[in-house]
């Protein structure tokens, strides 16, 4: 089973940290989503992952994409 398989990636809604006016006018707004990282059970549930374990599932979850991706496996 890949990371891909194992693991749920979910994005949380933007949340705005800062803006900034800027000389013309124009107004630039920095905005953050916030990433959680959850594990399958062997029971089709999902629990999530925090701290150093969901950083090492995430890396593994994007470097599964990415040799998904480089396999041609994602060719259209």
């Amino acid at each position: 089973m890949s990371a891909v398989d194992q693991f749920v990636v979910a994005y949380g809604p933007e949340q705005v940290e800062d803006l900034v006016v800027l000389e013309d006018g124009c107004i630039e707004a920095v905005t953050t989503r916030e990433i959680r990282v959850y594990e399958r059970q062997a029971d089709g549930s999902l629990t999530e992952l925090f701290d150093e374990a969901a950083d090492q599932a995430l890396e593994a979850f994007w470097a599964s994409v990415n040799e998904f991706n480089s396999n041609g496996e994602n060719d259209r």
